[in-house]
């Protein structure tokens, strides 16, 4: 049995055992009331205030994580973040199909010349058209198409004098910077940065997870403490009164009354800090739920039965496949294998094949302009050809690629040296916190046993007194003993809890436990059991 539930007033029996309802974890208990109460401007409890007592807000912990996710600021700005991260995934898939940054520039302009106090000046009027693109293909080269358009008048009264050209260039890297996989590296790093943008995302669901049940234990346990509080205040104003009653009938001295009149003080104190500790737990968890700062709550106990945890080497495997730090460190290290890939290759020579085609004509009428067009674009014979090879041969043995290749395989060697370490490290850390689980659940029954037995001896101890065998001194020291294994169940109880929770982050099942799924087109948090990115 506990005595804890939601709660701070007692009866004035002192020894009544209080229990709270257990809730499960899951996120579906959320009455819609709650959600419409936070998705409101902070103030909504301040107004209440001004027209009553507000409603106390009774919480359970699914209730706080899911308002936790829906408020938190940080959160959502992440989300916002998403639509940028999809737009560079989307541009670097498409480097293929579409040109890269195609370019028409349109201009018109009129300047005027001094000639000579005879001649006047010139009135000079100019147009021009020009469109360029450049084509990426998967063998690493590239198709660079430029058509320029040009239009001038020298002066007033003269005809303006057209011209149009093109040209089309292809290079193809055979060497340095050419192959399939070195042409690929972009779009590759680009899908890796967005499995990392996901990762982050689903880390920060879980920190924001974790800090609002921290927020929700951390009041709970100052409730807890302030149930206690109250409690040693009743027992010792209860015990005052015996022995105000035992010394009128003459079976006690009038100095044992100042013991208990002492405790009576030292428990005014604790109870006078236990309800500035409530206070201040409950704006803290007001502060992780971004809600207004006037409002009242209640906080449901937890489940605190015993969840086993699994088997050591399982839970390493579970471990290496859900941690969001172990698998943003096997990407950066599949990005930097990539990248001494890459460089491995632009060690080589630059050795390039291009060939081009171009044409262009002019005339001095508008009226000829067409057909001059028609003569650039369509006269193939008369185009102007070209192929050929380029070789670029360094004459250093340390050049700015050779230093890049060695800079690589040196961030790859320490990625390296780096994950395996993490990998260990996260082996000793489920290890650790399997073990204490199993050594805080033995230490809350141990706890609850002690709290029974300390109620046990405070009753014959009482029994003892009201017979003479015992002193008022000796209940005293009782009552407070009763008092500290409150104390101690309430720490093991929540020390339990959390280190369930710590089992959750080890394992990197916190999304998993809540029932929580991120997807690549979401907007924001995903609700268990929701289909499809969310309105």
């Amino acid at each position: 049995m506990t005595i804890w539930g939601t709660q701070s007033r007692i009866s004035t029996d002192p020894y009544a055992r209080r229990r709270g309802r257990g809730h499960s974890r899951t996120l579906w208990g959320v009455v819609p009331a709650i959600l419409l109460l936070f998705a409101l401007a902070p103030g909504v409890g301040a107004e209440e205030a001004g027209r009553g007592r507000p409603q106390v807000l009774k919480l359970t912990l699914a209730d706080a994580v899911l308002i936790a996710l829906t408020n938190d600021v940080a959160l959502r700005s992440s989300y916002m973040d998403r639509h940028l991260q999809r737009i560079d995934l989307e541009t670097a898939e498409r480097q293929y199909t579409l040109p890269t940054d195609p370019k028409l520039t349109l201009s018109a302009g009129r300047s005027s010349t001094y000639v000579s106090p005879a001649g006047g000046s010139a009135q000079d009027l100019n147009n021009a058209g020009n469109l360029a693109a450049t084509l990426a293909i998967p063998t690493g080269g590239s198709f660079t198409f430029a058509w320029n358009n040009k239009g001038d008048r020298t002066d007033t009264g003269q005809p303006f004098a057209y011209s149009s050209d093109w040209s089309l260039t292809f290079v193809q890297p055979l060497l340095k910077g050419g192959g399939i996989e070195n042409a690929a590296y972009s779009v590759r790093i680009a899908r890796i940065a967005e499995e990392r943008n996901i990762l982050g995302l689903r880390g920060a669901i879980a920190a924001v997870i974790r800090a609002a049940i921290a927020a929700f234990r951390n009041y709970k346990s100052a409730e807890r403490q302030l149930v206690i509080a109250e409690m040693g205040l009743v027992r010792a104003r209860s015990l005052l009164d015996y022995n105000r009653e035992m010394i009128a009938a003459g079976r006690m001295a009038g100095t044992e009354i100042v013991q208990t009149q002492a405790d009576i003080a030292a428990q005014e104190t604790s109870l006078i800090n236990a309800k500035n500790s409530v206070e201040e737990a409950r704006l803290a968890l007001l502060q992780a739920l971004n809600i207004d700062r006037h409002t009242p709550l209640a906080a449901a106990e937890e489940s605190d039965l015993m969840v086993p945890p699994p088997e050591q080497e399982k839970a390493l495997v579970l471990a290496l496949q859900n941690r969001t730090d172990y698998l943003a460190a096997l990407k950066g290290l599949e990005e930097k294998k990539l990248a001494l890939d890459k460089a491995q290759r632009n060690r080589l020579w630059s050795l390039n094949l291009t060939a081009g085609t171009s044409d262009g004509a002019a005339s001095t009428t508008l009226g000829n302009y067409d057909a001059a067009l028609r003569r650039a674009i369509g006269s193939g014979p008369e185009r102007n050809w070209s192929a050929g090879l380029s070789l670029e041969i360094p004459l250093v043995p340390m050049t700015a690629d050779r230093r890049s290749y060695l800079g690589a395989k040196n961030d790859l060697e320490k990625a390296t040296l780096a994950f395996d370490k993490m990998k260990a490290d996260i082996g000793i850390s489920v290890q650790n916190t399997i073990r204490n689980v199993e050594a805080n659940y033995r230490s809350l029954i141990s706890a609850r046993r002690a709290k029974e037995l300390a109620d046990r001896k405070l009753s014959i101890e009482r029994e003892k007194l009201g017979a003479g065998r015992t002193t008022n001194f000796q209940l005293v020291s009782f009552q407070k003993d009763v008092q500290t294994a409150q104390i101690n169940e309430s720490a093991a109880l929540t020390s339990y809890l959390n280190a369930l929770t710590s089992l959750d982050d080890t394992l990197g099942t916190t999304l998993a436990t809540w029932g929580i799924t991120v997807k690549p087109e979401d907007d924001q948090v995903r609700p268990p059991g929701a289909r499809g990115p969310q309105p």
